[in-house]
């Protein structure tokens, strides 16, 4: 597997990584391969993905936490994958990625980092992957069409996501690919109401139930 991230040390508690769902498994190769912590078999290892995280998801991992590692001398990792997470749910967890216990590592996998709060930020280490780089050139092609044309872009995206062809990651994914195109054709001065208005949709997107087709219509009329 060609690995798009490095982890020498395990030096902070509590990180957080750029991309989709496929970093979990990078992740754990890394944790095996490079720090000997086995994630088959291991039950002080936590992997999960979450559509969207939620309060109640931060309580029941804050009492995952607070029990102490089966082996004594060992680690307890959580990789916690998600598309989207709650204003609720990070507030819960500030302390939490504030002050772990000795033996805790919390490695949270977001698509975008605009879904943390800053709070939450500055509680963590980000851990720069090659994905946080690179886009997949549908920003673009979306700032070319027409406002018809994006729409009917917009509703064939929805569909796929209905029929579960495709996951609300997609349409995050869209937002940040936008945004990355319009730093590069106008930069922040010349496309600052674009950035606003895609900023509250990405902050929206991750609700428990966002409406999809309403912030990416407006990000459409907007841009």
């Amino acid at each position: 597997m060609k690995l798009s991230f490095s982890l020498p040390y395990l030096s902070h508690h509590s990180h957080y990584l750029i991309g989709s769902d496929i970093l979990r498994a990078e992740l754990k190769t890394v944790l095996e391969d490079v720090h000997e912590i086995a994630s088959q078999g291991n039950p002080d290892f936590f992997d999960a993905f979450y559509e969207t995280f939620t309060i109640d998801d931060s309580r029941q991992l804050r009492e995952m936490h607070g029990v102490r590692p089966v082996h004594s001398s060992g680690k307890k990792i959580f990789i916690i994958s998600m598309d989207g997470i709650t204003i609720e749910a990070q507030n819960a967890l500030l302390k939490l990625l504030e002050e772990p216990a000795e033996y805790a590592y919390f490695f949270l996998i977001i698509p975008s980092g605009h879904l943390l709060l800053p709070t939450v930020k500055s509680r963590m280490i980000p851990i720069e992957t090659a994905s946080e780089k690179e886009t997949t050139g549908e920003g673009e092609k979306f700032l070319k069409l027409s406002v018809a044309k994006r729409l009917d872009m917009i509703k064939g995206l929805l569909d796929d996501i209905s029929k579960e062809k495709k996951t609300k990651q997609h349409a995050i994914q869209l937002l940040h690919d936008i945004e990355a195109a319009l730093y590069t054709r106008k930069g922040v001065a010349k496309a600052a109401a674009a950035l606003r208005a895609l900023d509250i949709a990405k902050k929206y997107s991750s609700d428990r139930a966002p409406s999809l087709k309403m912030l990416l219509e407006s990000v459409a009329l907007s841009v």
